[in-house]
């Protein structure tokens, strides 16, 4: 933006390279989110708030992309390249806030909180990197699936966006975390959950 007002020839190179960064920092964001969101223990509230944060990031992460391919062919960005980048900054700070809100209100990710859905997971640097590896590729299939599966049933945002929601006191949270799904009745992808 800063080159389109002063005309600055170096700042437009820069801004096309760094597109390009963003675009891939974006897609190992989005890999590295399906990973983790399947060693996550959510329920209710807070899993709709995590399936409209990835949702939500894996447009962003198609925006940075496309707007990667179109910057790189063209010198100079236009308007729509430049409302596209604030729409999409703005849809990314959402889903960093609504990221925070499942760590900090629901625990999702946290042991104590009863938020983690596989506490026996390898972890990196703690596992053999093959056993990492395979289990990261094996929640990343499985990532996908979840995504696949609930957005063809129409779970695009089902959190709901731009509404209050009432805050829960803290013992109706702890409550909800005190009730997280046990581990080995948890549905794989194909199958239906207590909620179908």
């Amino acid at each position: 933006m800063i080159g389109s007002i002063t005309g600055d020839r170096a700042l437009f190179s820069f801004g096309r390279k760094t597109m390009a960064v963003a675009a891939v920092g974006a897609a190992v964001s989005g890999i590295s989110g399906l990973i983790a969101g399947e060693e996550v223990n959510v329920e209710g509230e807070s899993r709709d708030m995590l399936m409209t944060h990835r949702n939500l990031n894996f447009l962003v992460a198609l925006a940075a992309g496309s707007m990667a391919f179109w910057r790189g062919r063209h010198e100079r960005p236009n308007a729509a390249y430049l409302a596209a980048g604030v729409a999409v900054t703005g849809v990314l700070a959402y889903t960093a806030y609504l990221g925070g809100k499942i760590i900090s209100e629901f625990g999702a990710g946290v042991a104590p909180a009863k938020g983690i859905y596989r506490p026996d997971a390898p972890a990196l640097g703690a596992a053999p990197a093959t056993e990492f590896a395979k289990e990261a590729a094996t929640d990343l299939v499985h990532g996908v699936e979840h995504m696949v599966e609930e957005v063809s049933k129409g779970q695009i945002v089902p959190a709901p966006i731009g509404r209050p929601r009432k805050r829960r006191s803290s013992s109706a949270r702890s409550a909800s975390r005190a009730n997280k799904i046990d581990p080995a009745t948890r549905p794989t992808p194909g199958q239906p959950s207590a909620a179908d």
